[in-house]
């Protein structure tokens, strides 16, 4: 990354639309180097799909996250802020729903008596797994379609009775769609938590106080360095009023800045920023996105005793997640808290559901899972919905994806369309916004030599 003591003599203005993980994250590192920085956020809450939740008794991360040990960029970040000491690290468990009932997929005795698939395809699948993580760049798997590739890999029997429902759970009609580099980059990363050792355990970490930890940190040192947040502002437009001025304009007031970062989603983004040329348009308009929508529970007993739970039956969520088997439950005042999301496309009527409807039908399907829970079991239960959430890694996607550099000068973009060999999270976020810095610190560095961008060797190709 990009040096604070290469930053130019002249001291940049930069606006950043969106406060969450990425905005804030850019923010923190343009401080550090020097600049002026003012966030402009469209909520009352900073965070964005990282940002916390009231649930109550106590206040934990709206939508479920963890930290991974192999989450460079963000672990240097928590670093960065002083958080270190606070990250806690617990061994989890995978489970499995197969329609016959719970089952654990953790160990290898775990994955021997798995009943889903024969022991045929269990030697198939670990050659896959072990073939699939040894794939350093999933670039080449773009232009392959998920389903065949996924077939040849692991043979027919698995695609059928394993990853066709998983893959379908996750991404509904759009895996028909998707490339091989998505599975790929799964593997990839869920391979990464587990220890190099002999015993191959899952090791998932997180912050003490969760994301509304990091993100409280975040607000206090950017306002700590001079920096100002701007929040329940929704931004109307940004448009270049000049080379060196950009003006984003709000319901409230209109700002001047050197440089313009957006993170907000593509198709915001494109109804926001005045001046793209068609190519540029074009990749945002192709951006698709699955959102999710989410039921939480509180419950006074434990559901299962695995963190992540995948399902293999056609049910209406995705997964469930028992978050408090990852995190203390001192964290949650001794309740257990799980998540049951269901990706889904942005029009799907769930979105405008109302809450108990919703409810109904996950309830149901989850008493299929666990027959003996009891409704004095569950505290609360609530639906968080979040339209515009995962991106599609469509076939050839990397050749849409659009840039840092948007073609108005001084005005970039860094959101989660330019996510490259990886899955949504918060690392691949912090990562985005080092980049963004990066560009604007040496594309300033440029100017102030009379250079022009491409003289300067060490250049990042940000897209990449």
């Amino acid at each position: 990354m990009f040096s604070s003591t290469s930053a130019p003599v002249r001291r940049l203005h930069v606006g950043i639309i969106g406060g969450g993980i990425t905005g804030l994250t850019a923010a923190f590192y343009l401080l550090r180097a020097g600049h002026r920085v003012t966030i402009i956020e469209s909520r009352r809450q900073p965070g964005g799909l990282a940002t916390f939740h009231d649930f109550g008794p106590f206040r934990w991360d709206k939508f479920y996250h963890c930290i991974l040990t192999s989450d460079h960029p963000l672990l240097q970040l928590i670093g960065d802020l002083g958080l270190s000491g606070e990250m806690r690290w617990t061994e989890t468990k995978v489970g499995f729903f197969t329609g016959r009932g719970l089952c654990s997929f953790t160990t290898t005795a775990d994955f021997l008596r798995f009943p889903a698939i024969s022991l045929w395809d269990k030697f198939r699948l670990g050659l896959g797994i072990l073939y699939t993580t040894r794939i350093r760049d999933g670039r080449a798997l773009e232009n392959k379609p998920i389903g065949p590739w996924m077939q040849r890999v692991f043979g027919r029997g698995n695609y059928r009775k394993l990853w066709e429902p998983l893959l379908k759970c996750k991404l509904g009609d759009s895996r028909n769609e998707a490339a091989a580099s998505f599975i790929w980059a799964t593997i990839r990363r869920l391979y990464s938590t587990r220890d190099k050792g002999a015993s191959k355990k899952e090791c998932l970490g997180y912050v003490r106080g969760g994301y509304r930890t990091v993100l409280s940190r975040l607000v206090q040192q950017i306002q700590g360095m001079g920096g100002v947040i701007v929040m329940d502002t929704p931004v109307e437009e940004v448009r270049a009023t000049g080379y060196d001025d950009l003006t984003i304009f709000t319901g409230r007031n209109r700002q001047h800045f050197d440089y313009v970062i957006g993170t907000a989603p593509s198709a915001v983004f494109l109804k926001l920023a005045h001046g793209l040329d068609e190519n540029y348009r074009r990749k945002l308009e192709r951006t698709r996105y699955m959102g999710m929508v989410c039921v939480t529970l509180l419950l006074r007993r434990r559901l299962t005793p695995y963190y992540c739970t995948n399902l293999i039956e056609d049910l209406p969520f995705t997964g469930i997640i028992e978050m408090t088997n990852l995190i203390s439950l001192e964290e949650t005042c001794g309740r257990h808290l799980v998540y049951l999301p269901k990706y889904t496309s942005p029009g799907d009527p769930l979105f405008d559901a109302p809450d108990e409807e919703v409810w109904s039908t996950f309830r149901e399907a989850l008493l299929r899972v666990v027959p003996d829970l009891r409704d004095a079991d569950i505290e609360k239960h609530e639906v968080l919905r979040e339209r515009y959430v995962q991106p599609i890694q469509e076939v050839g996607f990397s050749q849409f994806v659009p840039s840092a550099q948007t073609g108005v000068p001084h005005l970039l973009l860094a959101n989660t369309s330019q996510i490259i060999n990886s899955t949504l999270n918060n690392n691949e976020m912090v990562r985005i916004a080092r980049q963004a810095v990066d560009l604007v610190l040496k594309e300033a560095q440029a100017a102030s030599t009379g250079k022009s961008l491409v003289e300067i060797p060490e250049i990042l190709e940000i897209s990449g």
